[in-house]
Order: structure tokens, then sequence, then C-alpha cells
């Protein structure tokens, strides 16, 4: 038998019930299927194979795509493991996708069995054969873990719709596990949703977001004699910036008093007669920080049409 005719019996012996079965395991196309079987022969394992590889390809032609969609996820697991993540996709068609879904979880898994170290690499294989099934970008940008301690305790919230994640803890002398603590902790981390403050208190705060804050000052208040700057008008913008972007210096979002987060932890420790402080908390919002393309509706119709907008 001749090569070509090889090649043709070799094509009409994949079977509908052979692409179907590449298809559940691999989550690939029906023709990309079919041509990883002709490839290998009908070699299912060996189809996998080639399906791995082309995969591989794909995913490299698609990493310079913007993925600034996706979803960002916080939780705690039984063992007090905090986890937040952020895996970005292109589209949010995708972001809703079981197979995308799945892979999220595998990478919450993943973070805590690397010690929130390459998270990323222990889930890159996974992650090509995604973008070869899916046909989008799909990366893993950020993540962290609060691994558990004695005497501290995490706490997570994700807003409806998985755009907005927080991760909190809080440590203690004393015990962490009652229910005021548990209110305190959820509240506090809505709160975190919900005002984006910077950093816990003002020792806190960054250097930078000072000077920032001075720099602006001079310039609007330039003219002014530098005492009054010094001594009046900078030392008001600096209680303003705590008062805004510091956690514990913040109004409270929930409950309608209008107290701080620092007097309802000191009111939390009286009634526990116990110490209890805010280690530190992280906020993902999803895509923060990504260039997105803005699409111009009027030149996407033009050029659909073939006419010039």
């Amino acid at each position: 038998m001749t090569p070509s005719l090889s090649r043709r019996a070799t094509k009409m012996s994949v079977t509908a019930k052979e692409i179907k079965e590449l298809r559940d395991r691999t989550g690939a196309g029906m023709m990309d299927c079919r041509k990883a079987l002709i490839e290998a022969d009908g070699d299912m394992e060996g189809a996998i194979q080639v399906l791995r590889k082309s995969g591989a390809a794909k995913a490299a032609k698609k990493a310079g795509r913007i993925a600034a969609e996706g979803v960002v996820k916080s939780s705690v697991d039984a063992a007090g493991n905090g986890v937040i993540i952020e895996v970005n996709c292109e589209t949010d068609f995708v972001a809703r996708n079981q197979g995308f879904q799945s892979f999220v979880g595998a990478v919450e898994t993943a973070v805590v069995e690397t010690s929130g170290g390459e998270a990323n690499a222990a889930v890159e294989s996974q992650r090509t054969e995604l973008v070869a099934s899916i046909g989008e970008n799909i990366q893993v940008r950020r993540w962290a873990l609060y691994a558990p301690e004695s005497n501290r305790r995490s706490f997570a919230y994700v807003h409806p719709g998985s755009r907005l994640a927080v991760l909190l803890e809080l440590n203690s002398d004393g015990d962490l596990q009652g229910d005021a603590i548990t209110s305190f902790g959820e509240d506090l981390c809505f709160h975190v949703a919900a005002m984006d403050p910077v950093c816990v208190g003002e020792a806190d705060l960054p250097a930078e977001l000072i000077e920032q804050e001075k720099e602006l000052a001079l310039e609007k208040h330039a003219g002014k004699p530098e005492h009054v700057i010094e001594n009046h008008i900078l030392p008001g913008i600096l209680k303003k910036v705590v008062k805004e972007r510091c956690l514990l210096n913040q109004e409270a979002a929930m409950g309608e008093d209008k107290v701080t987060n620092q007097q309802l932890l000191d009111s939390l420790c009286k009634e526990l007669n116990q110490q209890v402080r805010v280690s530190r908390f992280t906020r993902f919002a999803l895509g923060e920080g990504i260039e997105k393309k803005e699409d111009n509706l009027a030149d996407e119709v033009a050029k659909l049409s073939g006419v010039s907008a």
C-alpha cells in the first residue's frame, strides 16, 4: 500500500466514538481531536500528547493578548490556610466556564501546597491545556497565602461576581474562635472591600504616599509662608490621609454609629478581656493595574461593514 493510501485508510479508521473519548478526556475541539488522532495513527495516548504539544504552541501565541477579565477569590480552609488569588482570562463569558472555574480551584490548592511559592508553575500544564481548549489567554496573575499559626486567624470575603476579594488576619494572645471575633473579622473584611484602605495603621503608611501628599500640598499652597505650610497645612493633610487611608482610623462601614474601626476593636478587646490585633490584609480587585484595550464601536462597525469610519 502506498503512503498516500495508508494515510487515507488511517483517516477512515478514526471514529466518532474515538473523537468523543479524546474530547471528553482533554476538552479540546472536535476538529483538533480528529487531527490529533490522525497524526497519532489512532493511538489515544499519542493523540493526547499531540494535543498537549499543540496546546503549548497555542498558549505561547495567545500569551501577548490582554487578559483583564476572570475572577478574584479568597477562602480559608479547614486547616486555617487563608488564600487569595487572581486568575485572568480575556472575556467574562470564559470566566463563567466550568473548566475555568475548576482551574481556579486548582490554583487555590497549588498556593497551599507550594506554601505560597511557585503556584503558577505548579499548574502550568493545566493552564496550557485550558488555553488550547478554550482559546483565550489565561494567566495566574497573583496570589497570597496566610499560613495558619498559633494565635492567628484568617478571614475571607468575596464580593458577588468574584471581581473583588479580601483576605484579613487577626492575632491575639487569647482565643480567636468565638462569635464576637468571627463577627468582627467578617465585618472588617467587608469594610476593606468597601473602603479600600492602603494599610492597617498610621505606622504602616507608605512613605511614598506621604511624600506624594506633601508635594501636592506644596504645589497647591505655593506662595504661603514656609512656617505656615510646615506647622499647619502639612500636619492637617497628614491627619486627613491617616483618617481616609488607614484601616483602623477609617469610620467603620458596618453599623450606623460614626465610630472608627479602632474604636470597635477597643470595645472588642474590653468585651473579651484580651488584646486582639489586626495583623495584615490583602485586597484584590479584578484587573486593577492592567491596561485594557478600549474598543471603538464606530470603528468596529465600520471594519465589519468594510467602510471607513
